[in-house]
């Protein structure tokens, strides 16, 4: 069941076909041209930063990552734009475009790779209210996308025209393809237990899946071809919450044939590189929980890496480079601009670079 390499960071199972040349741009911001598709990527060109913004602030970003100076740019959206993108709950990097999702502002928009605006879809329900969109994937020329209004929807890459939804549960956050089927992960605003499958080309609900308690901000497509997620649990340590019932945030994996369920390990972040998953673990009522660690998902052994989680104030997410499998772990401090720490794969620190609001993930470019 060995996939293509071609998906972002490893993880959230966001899809990336790079296909065509990026449209020429005169300042420093932009993205390097685009690669032409490749067995296997040899060189990371850089990396979209996600900040999605401090919560009613409007004030999310999407930034260029350069390698070389080591640090991300200004607003690709305002500089091409003259505007701001409001907030930006995610990003998926598709063929030749960007497809920014936007949850508060309700909006799904189609960028150019330098970040220039194709087309805004404000998503509001028939009656009028915001629909809230939060997570995308990617596959058969589509991206798919989540919304609080309990759907996932279908937007045509080709017309560029949203050709389909399905209603899948309440809350539904973020979501896998793999081989011809979307898994969602349904939150239920955190009292959700399951994992939607459905059917791409229709647009139909297959069934549900049960699994660990709140299934939410991360569902992807691991290289081996197993759909992987973390369940967040109930706040394990929580003084509301009795010792007999704590449910602890885990990593499952769904076999998509079988739909066969299997518990791997703890983890509150991950990122996949091969038979790998790279792992951030913090129970935030058990300082005893805190670590960083990979997973061998062949074996199942845990090797921890020298990377202390309490020296972030709050760590955010994990990512990992597709070529040098070099580990990004984001710092999001509230109110002020966010950092990235990167260390190489066996967790020595390398540099940390600041970013923009409440950075929430990472898209790495290669070839």
């Amino acid at each position: 069941m060995k996939k293509n390499w071609f998906k972002l960071t490893r993880n959230i199972g966001f899809c990336l076909c790079l296909a065509a040349a990026l449209v020429s741009c005169d300042d420093d911001n932009n993205p390097i041209p685009d690669p032409d598709p490749t067995p296997e990527p040899t060189e990371t060109l850089g990396a979209y930063i996600v900040n999605t913004g401090n919560w009613g602030s409007n004030d999310g970003s999407l930034q260029w990552y350069d390698l070389a100076t080591r640090t991300a740019g200004s607003d690709l959206y305002a500089a091409q734009n003259g505007q701001d993108i409001g907030d930006l709950q995610d990003l998926c990097v598709y063929g030749t475009k960007l497809y920014a999702i936007s949850a508060t502002s309700s909006k799904v928009e189609i960028l150019e790779r330098n970040g220039k605006l194709v087309k805004s879809f404000p998503m509001n329900t028939s009656e009028g209210q915001p629909m809230e969109p939060r997570y995308a994937t990617a596959g058969e020329g589509c991206v798919f996308f989540t919304a609080y209004d309990g759907t996932v929807s279908r937007l045509d890459t080709l017309t560029q025209e949203i050709t389909g939804s399905v209603y899948v549960g309440d809350h539904p956050e973020a979501l896998a393809y793999v081989g011809g089927k979307l898994f969602v992960n349904i939150s239920g605003y955190g009292s959700g237990n399951q994992v939607a499958v459905v059917d791409a080309k229709t647009m139909t609900k297959i069934r549900d899946i049960e699994v660990l308690l709140n299934p939410y901000t991360q569902c992807l497509a691991g290289d081996d071809g197993y759909v992987y997620f973390v369940s967040n649990g109930n706040y394990a340590g929580s003084p509301s919450v009795p010792e007999g019932q704590w449910i602890y945030q885990t990593l499952q994996r769904i076999d998509p044939d079988t739909y066969k369920v299997e518990e791997l390990c703890n983890a509150s972040y991950i990122a996949n590189a091969g038979d790998k998953m790279y792992i951030l673990y913090s129970e935030y009522y058990l300082p005893d929980t805190h670590r960083c660690y990979v997973y061998d998902l062949t074996t199942g052994k845990e090797t921890d890496l020298p990377i202390s989680v309490d020296s972030f104030t709050s760590p955010g997410f994990i990512a990992v480079d597709p070529v040098t499998e070099d580990i990004y772990i984001g710092d999001q401090l509230y109110g002020a601009l966010n950092t990235v720490s990167v260390y190489d794969k066996d967790g020595q620190f390398k540099h940390k670079f600041d970013t923009g609001m409440y950075t929430t993930n990472i898209r790495f470019v290669a070839e």
